[in-house]
């Protein structure tokens, strides 16, 4: 088994020198997605010159994006050594802020800036945020204080085995064990080999970080924070100014600036994962910096291909000095970095920040259904139900769903063997699978929605979101069976087959599918006409609410440091096994239930339940994400 950053990412053979292996995992997983990627690029030939600006800069920016997340976690816990319950908060608040980001960024560019100047300054600020991400400094030390006496306590800076030594008389002695009594506890017992006898001792685990890198990580976050709210909202925008009304390429030009999303999320697991696990942090987080930068370029010098369709709304001033000298334009940058400050202030207090989604989502729910029984007619209102339900039966989706980033990332670092074939991969770049299983598969779910929709037998919103709890449920049981064939490994870990996890991937990939275009359609079709834009923040506000309970899910995940392999893998599989069971439940009484839940939307959906999603197909987008 690999135990060491500088054995990770190792390709087939003992033939292969580090320089073919880094080759591979760089030309390998084109390969494998080649062809849809060549198709794509064909296709486009037919398409606005624009389009191929916007495709290959969000493709870079969601390589950053997407590279960044997936060694997140780990970056927190095994860099800065902040324990698995802060680390968990912290990235279930960081995401939150993510979603909700967006709302503040197109509404900026509606008007005020245009889409064209907000993504600019939303790319600047991105690549100041994964820049800094690489400027981490040394790695946070341990030391065990027993008595009078402290010891130093060493672990490599990247290391999936969570191999510790102790430093006694200026000789280090590999740790037997490492154990905490209970989690949250800053006691620990530690065992080692020392002149042929073993030796165990007690005391106090002291964690040291260095206030300027951890200053700087959560500035770093705090720009990404904005940088997607300011980016990502508009430049999907941007793709649909490229058309005018009744254009027929619309559709396909959405589908093929989805899979520009894709290519960039899939490239990003595997080649920043392996940069990190080689060659440290500032190689993974660097190169995520670089496919930002590199978007922004792109986007920067092709934007005459955008023929003026993304500039500020028309009479709009931007130049005159309206406050303090300012005038509108540099008001709403000076606006973007004070929107900087205040995410890093609200991600020093996580808690705060997650805790607070509960109730803003509660009064909003409240809100909506004041809305719906005051305000509107019987033929409104009815719909608004229908989607009520769908948005709320969402937040358990992507509770599921957002596991991946979070518990699965470190379920796949302590008990996958995370190898095919001869090519051995860190953890981090199972993050690829979803949008490497979207590539291939969604462009097939589409073809079957059309297929059913020809004949009339396309089922409604509420049948699909039905069958996509019964896919995440079913996932999770995959995994469940996988636990059940655990074996331990030469380190006395317990791991199952990278099988399971990757069929699990496929079939919450899948769900995805089924699920979240539908749910956004169905805020275009259901939502009364006067507060479509409310709706469509409420169904991603719902998308925040899951990710801040997934992070709190996830902590279930874990046991305290040192537990017995059997243990931590018990943690995980009665955790899954309850989320596995609640989708299903949920999915059949969906299904049951669609019948009768039909009747509230039938005059709004037809025949087909997928529609178009602002002039898309919903099923045909191939989208990766819920959003941002």
């Amino acid at each position: 088994m690999v135990k060491s950053h500088k054995d990770r990412a190792r390709l087939p053979g003992a033939w292969a020198d580090q320089g073919f292996e880094i080759m591979m995992s760089v030309f390998f997983p084109l390969l494998l997605v080649a062809a849809p990627i060549a198709l794509a690029l064909w296709q486009m030939r037919g398409q606005p010159k624009g389009l191929f600006v916007l495709f290959f800069a969000e493709m870079w920016e969601r390589f950053s994006y997407y590279g960044m997340r997936a060694l997140l976690i780990f970056y927190l816990t095994w860099h800065f050594l902040f324990d698995s319950d802060f680390s968990l908060t912290l990235y279930g608040a960081y995401v939150a802020l993510v979603y909700l980001g967006p709302l503040l960024g197109g509404w900026v560019a509606d008007k005020y800036i245009g889409f064209r100047k907000a993504v600019t300054f939303g790319a600047v600020l991105l690549v100041a945020g994964h820049g800094l991400m690489g400027f981490h400094g040394p790695p946070a030390t341990e030391t065990l204080v027993t008595g009078d006496t402290t010891y130093e306590i060493n672990r490599p800076d990247y290391s999936e085995a969570r191999e510790r030594s102790i430093v006694i008389d200026g000789e280090a002695y590999q740790l037997l064990s490492f154990v905490q009594p209970e989690r949250g506890s800053s006691a620990r017992t530690v065992t080692f080999e020392r002149g042929g006898e073993t030796v165990s001792l007690s005391g106090t685990l002291e964690r040291e970080g260095q206030a300027l890198y951890e200053f700087i990580l959560f500035a770093a976050l705090a720009l990404i924070v904005a940088g997607v709210g300011f980016l990502k909202p508009n430049i999907s925008t941007c793709v649909g100014a490229l058309y005018d009304k009744g254009d027929p390429r619309r559709d396909s030009g959405f589908t093929l600036y989805y899979m520009g999303i894709n290519l960039g999320a899939f490239l990003a697991g595997i080649w920043c994962a392996i940069a990190a696990a080689n060659y440290g942090w500032t190689a993974g987080f660097g190169l995520a910096a670089l496919g930002m930068l590199a978007g922004l370029v792109v986007f920067v010098l092709g934007q005459g291909w955008l023929e003026g369709r993304a500039d500020p709304p028309e009479g709009m001033d931007l130049k005159t000095p309206v406050f303090a000298g300012l005038n509108r334009e540099w008001l709403v940058y000076m606006g973007g970095l004070g929107f900087v400050v205040l995410c890093f202030v609200l991600l020093q207090f996580a808690a705060f920040t997650s805790a607070a989604m509960y109730p803003v989502f509660a009064v909003a729910t409240a809100g909506i259904l004041f809305y719906m029984f005051t305000r509107l007619d019987s033929e409104a209102r009815s719909p608004m139900i229908g989607l009520l339900i769908l948005s709320i039966s969402s937040v358990l989706f992507w509770t599921l769903f957002d596991q991946g980033p979070t518990s699965l990332n470190l379920f796949a670092a302590s008990h996958v063997t995370n190898s095919i074939g001869d090519w051995e991969f860190p953890a981090p770049a199972l993050q690829s699978a979803n949008p490497f299983f979207i590539i291939y598969f969604a462009p097939v779910i589409a073809l079957l929605w059309t297929f059913l929709g020809s004949r009339r037998w396309e089922p409604n919103s509420y049948v699909k979101f039905g069958l996509a709890m019964l896919q995440i449920g079913a996932g999770f049981f995959v995994l469940n069976l996988g636990i059940q064939s655990a074996t331990p490994d030469a380190d006395g870990m317990l791991r199952i087959s990278v099988v399971f996890i990757l069929l699990m991937y496929l079939l919450h990939t899948t769900g995805e599918v089924f699920l979240s275009p539908v749910g956004l359609s169905a805020v275009t079709k259901m939502s009364a006409r006067q507060i479509v834009g409310f709706m469509m923040g409420y169904w991603f506000l719902a998308v925040t609410l899951a990710n801040v309970i997934a992070a709190e899910i996830a902590k279930r995940t874990q046991v305290p440091e040192g537990a017995p392999a059997e243990e931590s893998l018990a943690a995980y599989n009665i955790v899954y096994l309850q989320l596995g069971g609640s989708a299903v439940v949920l999915g059949i009484m969906l299904l049951l239930l669609s019948p009768l839940l039909a009747k509230l939307t039938n005059h709004v959906e037809g025949a087909g339940a997928a529609g178009p999603v602002s002039g898309k197909p919903a099923a045909a987008t191939g989208q990766t994400e819920q959003a941002p």
